[in-house]
């Protein structure tokens, strides 16, 4: 019999951000939004932050056609592309 193995999948770790002189743990695809590709995508805690609003919140806008709508990778993976979202956020959408 082959041993077993022990997988461990690494999480993603938060970053520390100060903001208004106040430590905030955010996503590191957040902290590092601006320096991300066009053609990669980021999921909806992102989303979240970018827009200010919950989860209900972009769902509702996505369906009014006010935030870009996501791309659906699988049946539980839901993810928007970063050069679409820097374009609407721009105004350009």
């Amino acid at each position: 019999m082959a041993k077993s193995q022990n997988f461990t999948f690494a999480q993603p770790a938060e970053v520390d951000v100060v903001v208004d002189a106040q430590k905030v743990r955010t996503d590191p695809a957040l902290a590092k939004f601006d320096s991300l590709p066009d053609a990669a995508h980021v999921r909806l805690p992102v989303v979240l932050a970018l827009y200010a609003c919950s989860r209900a919140t972009v769902w509702r806008h996505v369906k009014a056609g006010l935030i870009p709508a996501p791309v659906k990778f699988s049946e539980r993976i839901t993810a928007w592309n970063v050069g679409v979202l820097r374009k609407h956020l721009m105004g350009a959408y």
